[in-house]
């Protein structure tokens, strides 16, 4: 049954779209004004109400009664439906506003609305037939439920724990013994085979915990110093000899491998390990992978004695169960004994119930939580779950499931669109998930993409998306294989990922696969049937050029008129658009990044649902739609790696602008000036200001008012020409003094002869980055010594001959015993600096760049005499 489940919670979010429509005061006066019977909207809130109170009890029974998921299943079509009339009759009220708001400007050509009018054309002479005929249908379930003795289930309050931090995903129980076991058996150099390779096997079934302890001894300073070369691979269900060894190839020699020719991967990958002792880490190999695995490691046996391979311990004890439940319940096991003894006994049961899993303890522990009752703690315990008779989900995961929120549960199962061992991007989920209407309207100040952090926040303290870190240390986010099941199954036939082929609903609404070097138009023909898709999502790799069929772009995209999703990012034979994009009015996130897009079509400014648009690395992109003031729901605009010239007038028309990643400043009677930066007064994340060398009025560099924007977490500043008016540039790079929480700055192509002294005040706390280049008249630098969050300096490009005691920031010659310059600073970089000569050391008591890792001096010629001798014992 657990296959076929209903995805109930997308169900929520659509009637919670619905209700906000309805109750919209726009919404409701456009109605009125359109001569349409208002009563009818009661009818149809009143019975979503109806329905809406019943949908969680009708999630739990369909697991074992067949009737109520026949029920879900064909509410669900109910549901979609209504949501799309409405989104149709709400679209049409946009753009009377967008129409209202604009009477003095140009209309755009009859030939643009010839396709947006005749839906509209129509609709008034039919929407109250329409719309009574929905409240029919929907009634018809109403009246069903009582039938199927479904009930009311109140709002359950979900309490947080006083901290908000999250659970330290590296937290292990019960594996440290076997971690030093196994670090000894890497590191010891007797080998127990003739071949030169050891295989370290970890053994267990899924969710005991192989991968994380495998992730800690690859990540081991002892093992990563013992190998010379290091690659990881995921081998999930299918192992694939091909895509092993050429993802091994890859990772030791950073190269792409095009060749599908097992053989000269084969030979090459031999040709590449000869002499070297390398580690290998196959995670998730399954049983009947090792038919082939003879075929893999020929290619090993030149490695370098000493050479490992992991290929994955025995299920935890159930000690270990509750001590890992009850660190993600309360943060320790002492915490919950001291704090809540009457929970002990009963958390030990439900612990017993993991079965030694690590994945099941942690998300009962994160479900566990919200909760301190006692009677809360047992009807956990004792829920029918446990004797769920399927294999294909962990009781203890559909549980967690269950007792999510249902505004959690949609977010959760949409992420099942995603591949398994995909890194979720947490920005770009936030975005998916706003697009697709399922965040709730904060009752406080809160920004929608705030809501939608928070959301991604408590799914990763429950987790059911995990923490991890790559190969360089970046931070990344992960789904497990069985969490990643579970959200498939509950997204039933509303989300369909498209890895292997295979049938695909035709009711389908979000939909994802696998980009291809060339995806042909066969591969998207049946989309023609698709009429309710919402989501249209190709995964691939960001480095990998694809082409995408330009019947595909022309003729079938402009077919699917719910779309609210559409990406066609690293196609790079897309050049331009057609013009129909306009009738895809229903879009609210468009990614077009990493293509050869020149211009958008001015269609594409009917798009007044447009929330987000991606343009970013479209190289070939000169200009932005004249009338882009039209797209007034637009919050996030990515223009980074572009070459747009100019920013158009009705830009400044974007009162919601969250994000725009790129300014470009004009000069004086082109274009924008730098002052109407001030317009966007909610702007965060990063902002890189174009183009400087045009500001020739320092008043205007004030008006823009940065210092204000306290959410701006990035900056950069590049003027992108040379000027000899040096007193200029300085003046206006003074005006731009940026936020005091700002982490990351740059500037580049600076023509002043200094650099301004807010740069190295202590108020910038949170600076972690600083880049400066190419600042040719720059002869000091200011005291940048006193960051005291500075991790990553570089300076580049600077004509400089003396680094000295302003660098340090000593005042007056002297220093404050208690100071250290640059307390936190781990890389440091001097490159292309032709005139420096010297670099005086600190004069203090303490010795500067305590914590430093990395000291690069390149193409510094003239360099010579005393260096700071404590930086090279």
């Amino acid at each position: 049954m657990a296959a076929t489940l209903v995805g109930g919670a997308f169900l929520s979010a659509s009637v919670q779209t619905i209700m906000d429509r309805l109750t919209s005061p726009e919404f409701r006066n456009f109605i009125n004004n359109k001569k349409l019977n208002l009563s009818l909207l009661k009818h149809l809130e009143t019975t979503l109400l109806t329905l809406h109170a019943v949908l969680d009890d009708a999630e739990k029974k369909q697991i074992n009664n067949l009737p109520v998921k026949q029920w879900l299943d064909e509410l669900k079509d109910a549901i979609y439906d209504a949501e799309d009339l409405l989104n149709q009759i709400s679209y049409d009220c946009l753009r009377s506003k967008v129409e209202n708001s604009n009477t003095q400007a140009e209309n755009i050509t009859g030939q643009v609305w010839n396709f947006l009018s005749s839906p509209f054309q129509n609709l008034y002479g039919e929407i109250n037939s329409q719309m009574k005929s929905m409240i029919e249908r929907l009634q018809l379930f109403a009246q069903q439920k009582d039938i199927l003795g479904l009930q009311t289930v109140s709002g359950r309050v979900f309490l947080r724990t006083p901290s908000s931090s999250l659970v330290d995903q590296s937290f292990m129980v019960g594996r440290k013994s076997d971690k030093e076991k196994l670090t000894n058996m890497l590191l010891s150099d007797v080998s127990t085979v003739n071949d030169n390779i050891n295989v370290v096997s970890i053994f267990g079934m899924g969710g005991v915990g192989k991968t994380a302890l495998a992730q800690l001894l690859y990540n081991d300073k002892d093992v990563q110093e013992r190998f010379d070369v290091k690659a990881w691979v995921c081998l999930s269900e299918e192992f694939d000899v091909l895509r092993v060894t050429r993802t091994l190839l890859e990772s030791i020699t950073s190269n792409v491998q095009e060749s599908d020719n097992l053989d000269f991967l084969r030979v090459k990958l031999k040709q590449n390990l000869k002499g070297k002792r390398f580690l290998f880490v196959l995670d998730d190999m399954w049983n009947d992978s090792y038919n082939d695995w003879h075929h893999l490691v020929t290619p090993f046996i030149d490695g370098e004695s000493g050479s490992r391979v992991i290929i994955t311990t025995q299920p935890l004890s159930d000690d270990d169960c509750w001590s890992l439940l009850s660190k993600h319940a309360f943060g320790s096991e002492e915490l919950c004994g001291r704090k809540y003894p009457s929970l002990e006994a009963i958390g030990r049961k439900i612990a017993k119930k993991c079965c030694g899993l690590p994945i099941a303890a942690k998300t009962l522990g994160g479900l566990l939580r919200s909760k301190v009752d006692a009677k809360e703690w047992s009807a956990i315990l004792n829920n029918d779950i446990w004797n769920f008779p399927n294999d294909n989900v962990l009781p203890a995961l559909l549980l967690s499931y269950q007792y999510l929120p249902s505004h959690l549960k949609t977010c959760f199962a949409y992420c099942s669109i995603f591949p398994k061992d995909y890194p979720l991007d947490r920005k770009q989920m936030v975005l998916l998930w706003m697009a697709e209407g399922f965040l709730e309207h904060s009752q406080g100040e809160k920004a929608m993409e705030e809501v939608g952090d928070d959301y991604f926040v408590e799914l990763l303290s429950r987790s059911l998306i995990q923490q991890s870190h790559d190969d360089f240390g970046r931070q990344k986010f992960l789904m497990h294989d069985l969490v990643n099941d579970l959200a498939t199954i509950v997204s039933g036939k509303s989300c369909c990922r498209r890895e292997h082929g295979g049938n695909i609903s035709e009711n389908v609404r979000h939909f994802s696969y696998n980009q291809e070097e060339y995806d042909i138009f066969k591969k998207f023909e049946i989309f023609y049937d698709f009429k309710c898709l919402r989501s249209f999502l190709p995964i691939g790799l960001w480095w990998r050029q694809c082409y995408l069929s330009k019947q595909v772009v022309d003729d079938v995209i402009p077919t699917l008129r719910r779309l609210r999703v559409l990406s066609l990012s690293g196609y790079r034979n897309i050049a331009m658009l057609p013009d129909s994009i306009g009738s895809l009015v229903q879009l609210r996130y468009l990614d077009l990044s990493n293509t050869r897009i020149e211009s958008l079509p001015d269609t594409t400014c009917n798009l007044h649902n447009l929330q987000t648009l991606i343009l970013s690395y479209c190289y070939h992109l000169i200009e932005l739609p004249v009338h882009i003031g039209k797209l007034i729901n637009l919050r996030h605009l990515d223009i980074n790696w572009t070459n747009i010239k100019e920013m158009p007038m009705e830009i400044l028309a974007l009162e919601n602008l969250q994000i725009l990643t790129t300014f470009v400043a004009g000069k004086q009677g082109e274009g924008l000036s730098v002052k109407e930066l001030d317009k966007f007064p909610n702007l965060w994340g990063k902002l890189c200001i174009q183009k400087l060398h045009n500001v020739i009025d320092v008043a205007e560099a004030y008006e823009a008012n940065l210092k204000s924007k306290e959410h701006i977490e990035e900056l950069v500043l590049l003027w992108g020409e040379p000027t000899e008016d040096s007193q200029t540039s300085k003046a206006v790079l003074d005006a731009l003094q940026p936020p005091i929480n700002l982490k990351k700055l740059s500037i580049d192509f600076y023509g002043g002869t200094s650099l301004p002294c807010w740069l190295g005040d202590f108020s910038f706390s949170n600076m972690v980055t600083l880049f400066i280049s190419n600042c040719t008249y720059c002869i000091t630098i200011p005291p940048i010594g006193q960051l005291p969050s500075l991790k990553d300096l570089t300076i580049r490009g600077m004509t400089l001959e003396t680094i000295g005691a302003e660098f340090y920031a000593m005042a007056g010659g002297g220093s404050s015993s208690s100071f250290q310059p640059f307390p936190s600073l781990e890389i440091l970089e001097f490159q292309n600096m032709p005139n420096w000569k010297e670099w005086l050391p600190f004069i203090g008591n303490k010795f500067p760049f305590p914590h430093l890792k990395s000291l690069m001096l390149i193409q510094c010629p003239k360099l010579s005499g005393y260096l700071p001798n404590h930086l090279f014992p």
